[in-house]
């Protein structure tokens, strides 16, 4: 199985999404015609409490009727970078998982601190699962 992973960013007081977080959806949609994943992963919690939803549920709302609804599994617990693959990976794991697409910006994806697909290596790796790869998808048309 195809996955794909989405990373969650901070939602503004009124729940209304950033500047990043849109562009991540549009990433979303552009993997998601280009590359056909079995499923994608929304990951981000409720970093924001004054939002009143998550960030998994915030992208979930933004991408209706762009992509099907059974292809969305929300992760709503995760608050960091770190915590996105703790919680992501089993959840792909589960879903039978051949590959893992990590998308973000590339602001995101390509930081030294805390890199988003080494932590996906990483986390996938405790659970033996060192065999699959992980793939970052940071630009439209990638």
């Amino acid at each position: 199985m195809k996955i794909a992973v989405v990373l969650g960013n901070r939602l503004s007081d009124d729940a209304t999404p950033t500047r990043v977080l849109t562009e991540r959806i549009g990433l979303t949609v552009d993997f998601y015609k280009r590359h056909s994943p079995d499923f994608v992963i929304l990951s981000g919690g409720m970093a924001n409490p004054k939002a009143g939803v998550s960030e998994a549920e915030a992208m979930k709302k933004m991408l209706d009727g762009l992509i099907p609804e059974d292809k969305l599994i929300t992760e709503s617990e995760s608050l960091t970078t770190r915590q996105n693959a703790l919680y992501s990976v089993p959840i792909a794991l589960k879903l039978n998982a051949a590959e893992i697409t990590v998308i973000s910006s590339p602001e995101h994806i390509d930081r030294r601190y805390l890199n988003p697909i080494r932590l996906f290596r990483k986390t996938l790796k405790k659970h033996g699962a060192r065999h699959i790869p992980v793939y970052a998808y940071k630009k439209c048309g990638e």
